[in-house]
């Protein structure tokens, strides 16, 4: 037998309900969970459980909801603050009626101070208000603005109260959420399904829940810098400011930056040893980038002549990377960057990579420095001049002369090098690529680090066709040992997309010559299927045909379906798949019109 000892498995949620329950029922306490009958507590286990199987049709589940919520009636105060209850409560809400959400906001609102800082009835109050804002309901919206106003004004008037409070400040933050109609998210563990689809605002130009916004910033100016250290507080507010950073109220912003920087900030230099108000800074940088004169005083009261230090020092380090990531001038990014590119070697020796990241990235979006930020990191990385040997050391982010066969490429090595693939003259980044051996090349593509490497050097705009094909060509010898991997294969059709016709026949004759061997394997069979090597192998005057047949089915499909994932451009910002009118002529069965090609636009680096 194994010495190890086994962990216990972890219950789930209705078991620590049904726990909590029997606990609750030995004690005779006078908790909500007291209240449920044994019988409806069962029968909520039994809906939960039959809810987790799926449905054949919408109706069957219509009429599953409808029943659920049948059970409940009259009895919904004491149903939404039991555990199991007010869970299924939220699972199933989406799904009722309008009469249901009337039925549970008003019987919600008695006791509304009691309801917003229960440990369950919050939950299903705060779902409540996701609902009745940014769920689609035409004219039944008119039902619940009264209701979604007197929320809200409730809620922002007790902002000194609730902000302290574990559940009230949930609800908080989704009140902020309706008051400015911007939906905030952010990864949560055991998030309710369902919820976060919802962002279609509802009561756009309300002139209510514009009131409660200017109510909910003097409540925020008039906070005690006690309240303001309160980890709780501090969530609120950032959420606060992320909101209105998206809505752009410049006006709500600007006032509520300042009174906090000075509050904070400014007065108190022991604000690098909370955490909180750490956090609340960098979110202030994140709002305060859409007021460029507001973060040149942040910057110079809080970053300038101490970056060196701020960057070095734990607690602080993130805050930085931040910095670089809104900094919204090339003059501030000029300026910081002097100041920190002393100490690039010794933030690599240190592993605060992270900076080095937010600074490539902050070059990248800015358009400056980039020359000087590629010489000063082949500096810190012990490279030749000429940055022959650069490749490796990147990737890994270990100078040359610490470089050992254990040195595995990083996280971070990775994402500079992708990078610095957009600086406007890679071209000494791409001949350190081309210039590594093709056994060297196929172990970074191979690795799932390293793979992504290839993708972004064949989508950037500044990386020419010539230098892609020299890619192409330096990997002869090696397709099917990627073909042949995980990442490798991923790789190779990769390069197989961004080469043109005449070098793809070279590629699928190597491909063909071990053709059993790409059929046989798990990864490299997608390589066989979407190269077509099989046609190539036995019927080669078909291949042509056959390839050219199915890049028009895939650029059709494009045009109807979209990308399987976006593109990422230059400033990395994620671009959604266009829409186009290809859809109605396919569903007609006309053709599509045929595209005109574009001219290809040659690039410095295409004399490589």
């Amino acid at each position: 037998m194994s010495d190890k000892k086994h962990k216990k498995k972890k219950r789930s949620k209705w078991q620590m309900a049904r726990r909590a329950q029997r606990q609750d029922q030995r004690a005779g306490g006078g908790r909500g969970a007291n209240d449920i009958l044994q019988d409806d507590f069962d029968y909520m286990v039994r809906v939960l459980e039959r809810w987790r199987e799926p449905f054949e049709m919408d109706d069957e589940r219509k009429v599953f909801v409808r029943n659920v919520f049948q059970t409940m009636e009259g009895k919904e105060r004491i149903f939404v603050k039991n555990q199991l209850a007010s869970r299924v409560i939220e699972l199933i809400l989406p799904h009722a009626d309008v009469s249901v959400l009337q039925t549970f906001t008003k019987a919600i609102s008695e006791e509304l101070r009691q309801n917003c800082t229960d440990q369950y009835c919050s939950h299903v109050l705060e779902k409540l208000l996701i609902l009745c804002c940014f769920k689609p309901m035409d004219e039944d919206k008119k039902l619940f603005e009264p209701w979604v106003i007197k929320m809200c004004r409730f809620l922002c008037n007790n902002f000194g109260e609730f902000s302290r409070n574990t559940y009230a400040s949930h609800l908080l933050r989704t009140c902020i959420e309706c008051i400015t109609g911007v939906r905030i998210h952010e990864k949560k563990q055991n998030q309710t399904q369902g919820y976060d689809e919802m962002t279609t605002f509802q009561f756009s130009e309300n002139k209510d829940l514009v009131e409660c916004q200017e109510l909910l910033q003097d409540r925020i100016l008039q906070t005690d810098q006690d309240s303001l250290y309160d980890e709780m507080t501090s969530v609120v507010i950032q959420s606060y400011l992320k909101a209105m950073k998206e809505a752009k109220q410049k006006e709500r912003l600007k006032p509520v930056i300042k009174f906090l920087s000075e509050i904070i900030f400014f007065n108190d230099p022991n604000y690098a040893y909370n955490q909180s108000s750490l956090r609340l800074l960098e979110v202030i940088l994140e709002a305060s980038c859409i007021l460029p004169k507001l973060f040149v005083i942040i910057s110079s009261k809080l970053f300038e002549g101490k970056l060196s230090e701020l960057i070095k020092t734990r607690q602080t380090n993130f805050v930085v990377q931040r910095y670089f990531d809104f900094v919204p001038t090339t003059e501030l990014f000029d300026t910081a960057y002097t100041e920190i590119s002393p100490h690039l070697e010794e933030l690599i020796n240190e592993g605060l990579l992270g900076d080095i990241l937010a600074i490539v990235k902050a070059s990248v979006r800015l358009k400056s420095k980039q020359g000087a930020i590629l010489m000063d990191l082949g500096k810190a990385l012990h490279c030749k001049e000429d940055l022959e040997d650069f490749i490796m050391p990147c990737i890994k982010l270990t100078p040359v002369d610490k470089m050992t066969e254990e040195s595995k490429i990083c996280l971070h090595g990775s994402l500079v090098l992708q990078e610095l693939f957009d600086f406007n003259k890679p071209i000494q980044v791409v001949r350190s690529l081309l210039s590594l051996d093709p056994k060297t090349l196929t172990s970074i593509f191979s690795d799932r680090i390293g793979t992504h490497i290839l993708n972004r050097f064949v989508a950037s705009e500044t990386v020419g066709e010539k230098s892609r094909i020299s890619l192409a060509r330096r990997l002869s010898g090696q397709y099917v040992e990627l073909a042949c991997n995980k990442q490798g294969s991923f790789a190779v059709q990769k390069l197989w997309d961004a080469v043109p016709m005449k070098f793809k026949k070279t590629i699928v004759e190597e491909l063909s010559k071990q053709e059993r061997v790409l059929s046989n394997d798990q990864f490299g069979f997608f390589v066989y299927k979407s190269c077509a090597v099989s046609v190539f192998a036995h019927q080669p005057s078909e291949w042509l045909a056959t390839i050219t047949k199915n890049e028009k089915e895939k650029e059709m499909f494009k045009d109807i379906i979209g990308d399987a994932k976006p593109e990422i451009k230059k400033n990395n910002q994620m671009k959604p798949p266009e829409k186009d009118s290809t859809d109605a002529l396919v569903k007609t069965g006309e053709e599509p019109p045929k595209k005109k090609k574009k001219k290809k636009e040659t690039s410095y680096l295409d004399d490589l």
